[in-house]
């Protein structure tokens, strides 16, 4: 019912005043979902994790931990969820749910007796007030680059949204606080309140500092997997990236704050092979290794580029477009200038359209690839149809090479022009592809 009163709202209502009344319509639908599951996160301890890129994974990897040592925990994703029993893929595809969806989810892991909820929290999410009537104990913060510009108006704007998960910290004095100290944003968050504050870093040289504890990865090694060694306790991760570092070392902070071993904290993390649509391999015999990664943002997209070369191979073949129709346009052009430096093959294809002209879409990113400086492709091509795109990578690509898909990771929905939303799975589709070849 609420979609559909959202649906008929968005084209009875002028879009300034649409985004104004947005707010006010989810924070009142989520104050009202609080009382009726009655406050289910007053019987949690309810962590949220905000930034541009790493929250699912961060998330994640935190309910992992927690979980091997007996603490049942569940978490709310944009790669899916887990009530403490069972997971669950995310099919409505928003990252952050609204406040109806949240505090039912929150309320199943209560009856479920979780005693933790990690939650992934969006700039838009918290713009919007959906995590209102959430009594948040712990917040962490991964990372920030320019993203979602155009619902938020500017930087700041977009940074203050972040920020709105950490207001609420400042009230409970067992509350928890961790940021990434390798980010330039970092002081921003670090000056919220909280009862107890931690810092990570990849870098050794950072030292405590008014009295911050901070969990640095030392003896780093990143290709096809990664090591490191905090406090002394190696850690061996089956995952590869170094973005997955700083991620695994939020978890590990937030997790020993939480009095959780370091020693338990390696083990769990050892036994995650991947996220689900994050940098997820999909390899068969004698076929390319292909990795579909989300990376929605043009930071997120160089870091899965600049991870991927460093796994030996022959070439890359990268398929993408431009998430989001309309919005962000500027990151279409930027998207291309990014894949350009790193990829050998480019495969322009759909995202998630809307209501914008594909062709236009796919001729921005072009420009883009175009435009490159110190450019390492050699081959580029327009393919509007996704399955195609993806058909034409795996056929031109040998078993040396890499193909990679980014732009929808584990999503379950292609959003087609004029709004038109099919079922779909990238990986479902390469694993059928591939058992075609």
């Amino acid at each position: 019912m609420m979609y559909f009163l959202k649906k008929i709202g968005r084209s009875v209502i002028p879009k300034k005043l649409f985004r104004t009344l947005q707010p006010i319509y989810h924070g009142l639908v989520a104050y009202i979902a609080t009382i009726y599951f009655n406050h289910p996160s007053k019987k949690l301890f309810v962590i949220g994790v905000t930034g541009t890129a790493g929250k699912s994974t961060t998330v994640i990897m935190c309910a992992q931990i927690l979980n091997f040592v007996n603490r049942k925990t569940g978490y709310i994703t944009t790669a899916g969820s887990s009530n403490g029993d069972n997971a669950f893929t995310n099919m409505h595809g928003l990252s952050m749910p609204g406040g109806w969806l949240m505090q039912k989810q929150l309320a199943n892991m209560v009856k479920k007796n979780c005693e933790y909820a990690i939650v992934e929290c969006t700039s838009e999410g918290l713009a919007q007030n959906r995590h209102v009537g959430i009594n948040f104990q712990g917040g962490l913060f991964t990372n920030l680059s320019p993203a979602h510009l155009d619902s938020h108006g500017s930087f700041e704007n977009y940074r203050m949204a972040k920020g709105k998960l950490f207001t609420t910290l400042a009230k409970n004095p067992n509350s928890l606080l961790g940021v990434n100290l390798d980010d330039p944003n970092k002081n921003f968050f670090l000056n919220f309140k909280a009862g107890k504050k931690f810092g990570i870093s990849t870098r050794a040289d950072v030292s405590k500092t008014n009295n911050l504890i901070t969990f640095n990865a030392e003896n780093i090694e990143v290709n096809d997997h990664i090591s490191f060694s905090v406090k002394g306790v190696q850690f061996d991760l089956k995952m590869f990236g170094t973005f997955n570092l700083t991620n695994a070392l939020l978890a590990i902070g937030c997790t020993s704050m939480l009095n959780v071993n370091l020693s338990d904290a390696s083990l769990a993390l050892s036994s995650i092979d991947t996220v689900p649509g994050r940098m997820e391999i999909i390899k068969e015999p004698d076929s390319p290794t292909v990795i579909v990664d989300y990376a929605p943002e043009p930071a997120a997209m160089e870091a899965s580029l600049r991870s991927v070369i460093l796994i030996p191979h022959k070439k890359i073949v990268h398929v993408f477009g431009s998430t989001g129709g309309h919005r962000d346009v500027a990151k279409r052009s930027l998207f291309g200038k990014i894949s350009a430096k790193f990829a050998d093959t480019i495969l322009i294809t759909n995202d998630d359209v809307y209501g914008s002209n594909p062709q236009v879409i796919a001729n921005d990113i072009l420009e883009g690839v175009n435009q490159a400086e110190k450019k390492k492709v050699q081959q580029v091509e327009i393919i509007l149809d996704r399955k195609t795109a993806i058909t034409k990578a795996l056929q031109i690509a040998e078993p040396q090479d890499i193909v990679l898909i980014t732009g929808k990771g584990s999503e379950q929905f292609l959003i087609l022009p004029d709004n038109q939303r099919i079922p779909w799975d990238d990986r479902v589709i390469v694993k059928k592809l591939l058992n075609l070849r």
